[in-house]
Order: structure tokens, then C-alpha cells, then sequence
């Protein structure tokens, strides 16, 4: 965005790269699919592209640590998207670890430090974790019955036509003075990695976990974006980097940690026990 390239022209990019990547990977699967795979993938990909283009244009009029840490809000709504469509039921330690990881975030993104007003980007990354959120919830429960990778072909497929409409009639077709050998790399990084790889990768991992659990996982893209960039050279590694990640890698911790079992072979531990002799 920074070489004049519009939301709409990015989003349209990497979901064109994207669906070549998922048709030419996995046409197979793609050419026999249903009416029902269409309109699950097509509704999916709706959430998931209304999400992108929302924190898209929301980084535009706000900070990179506004947007981080209100986009990162979608962990919160998950279990409750999950309770009210799908009748998940809500468990204490989930807002547990979803409180911790919020205060992580907001000491890596560095809110408590900054302060934090509301301006109209904050708007737009708040609709975007909406979105993601449902997009979460749905992937993890409403795409039981649909081939995964058909799922990963529509998710490109509705970032591709809605990245171009999009850039159409709101960005006005317009892409001037762009500078072309600064912004090719990182559209072409986003429409094979995190696109194709990353979200393929999302839709067959989500098969095994429950949606609010991969919602605090991929919480860790805030500490993730926090090291590359240090890596890179655009920041210098801070305390506050270390105490947010280790905040939220403890929430995930405490997430996986099944305390019903462990309450349970503590107690058979402490119970007496009744010794047999074999005659």
C-alpha cells in the first residue's frame, strides 16, 4: 500500500494467485464439485474476503497496533458464534485464556503503552474480526460434509472476484504511479504463502481442533509479525515483545491443558487401593 497499490488490486492479486495455486494442486477434487460444496464454499468465502478487505482498507486509517490488537478481538466472538449456530458449549478456561491472550496483544502491540482512541480504521478492523470470526466458526463446523481443499478453492475464488470488483468500483480502476519492482515480491508472497499455504493449511487443520482453540492459535500471528519483523530489520526486539508473546503462549498452554483428566488421576492417585495375591 505504501508504492500506491489499492486494497481491492491486492486482494484481487493474491486471490488470483491463490486459485491457480488450489485449481492446479487439487483440480481433481475442484471439477466434481457440488452444489452444496459451491454454496458452502461461496458463503465462506464471503466472510473470509469481507475480512480481508476490512482490515485491508482498516490499515490504511489506523495504526499497525490498533489494527492488530482490535482484529485479534475475533478470538473473543468465536465460542460465541460456535454457541449460538452450533450449540458448542461455552467452557470457563476458553475466556481464560482468551483474557490472557487479549492482554498479551495489547502489551505487544503496545496499546497499554500508546493509549488507544477509536478512529474510522478501528471501525473497519473491528467488521474484519467479525468476519474472521464467523469464517472460523463456519470453517470448523459448517464444512464438515465438503472436501477441504474445495473449501481452499472457493476461499480463492471469492477474494479473486471480490478483490476486482472491489477495485473497480470503489478504488475506480485506478492503479497509478505504483511502483511495480517494489510491490511484486510481497503480492506474490501473499498469494503463495499466506494465502495458498497458510489458508489450505487452516481449512485441513480446522478438520481436528475446535474453533475457539484455533482461534487462539492463530492469535500467534501478532507475536509471529512481531519477530519477523525484528528479523527483518523494521524493529528492535523490545521487553514488551517478550512478556506479550510469553502471555499468550501461556494462554494457549493453559487452553491444551485438560484439567478434568488431570483432576481425575489425581484423585485415582489419592484413592485406596485394593490389593489381590495371586495363589
Amino acid at each position: 500500500m505504501d508504492v500506491n497499490v489499492s486494497a481491492g488490486f491486492i486482494n484481487f492479486a493474491r486471490g488470483f494467485i491463490f486459485s491457480m495455486l488450489a485449481l492446479l494442486f487439487f483440480y481433481k477434487k475442484i471439477f466434481k464439485m457440488t452444489l452444496d460444496d459451491f454454496k458452502i464454499g461461496l458463503f465462506v468465502g464471503l466472510m473470509n474476503f469481507g475480512g480481508c478487505i476490512a482490515q485491508t482498507v482498516g490499515v490504511k486509517y489506523t495504526t499497525p497496533s490498533n489494527n492488530a490488537f482490535i482484529s485479534a478481538i475475533y478470538v473473543v466472538i468465536v465460542p460465541f458464534i460456535a454457541w449460538l449456530a452450533y450449540k458448542k458449549p461455552l467452557k470457563i478456561k476458553s475466556f481464560i485464556a482468551i483474557a490472557f491472550c487479549l492482554l498479551g496483544m495489547a502489551i505487544l502491540t503496545g496499546i497499554m503503552n500508546k493509549g488507544f482512541r477509536i478512529n474510522q480504521g478501528d471501525v473497519y478492523s473491528l467488521i474484519s474480526a467479525f468476519l474472521y470470526a464467523g469464517s472460523i466458526a463456519y470453517i470448523s463446523y459448517g464444512t464438515s460434509e465438503t472436501d477441504p481443499t474445495i473449501v481452499t478453492f472457493m476461499l480463492a475464488t471469492v477474494q479473486t472476484m471480490g478483490g476486482l470488483g472491489y477495485f473497480f468500483i470503489v478504488d475506480g480502476g485506478q492503479l497509478i504511479d505504483v511502483n511495480w519492482q517494489v510491490a511484486i515480491l510481497p503480492l506474490l508472497y501473499m498469494g503463495i504463502v499466506c494465502s495458498f499455504a497458510a489458508q489450505t493449511i487452516q481449512v485441513i487443520a480446522q478438520r481436528h481442533t475446535s474453533a475457539t482453540t484455533a482461534g487462539l492459535i492463530m492469535m500467534l500471528e501478532g507475536l509471529f509479525g512481531s519477530l519477523f519483523s525484528v528479523v527483518f530489520g523494521f524493529e528492535s526486539f523490545t521487553f514488551s515483545m517478550a512478556v506479550g508473546g510469553s502471555i499468550i503462549m501461556i494462554a494457549l498452554v493453559f487452553m491444551e491443558v485438560n484439567f478434568e483428566q488431570f483432576a481425575r488421576g489425581r484423585h485415582s492417585m489419592n484413592a485406596p487401593k485394593l490389593w489381590t495375591k495371586d495363589f
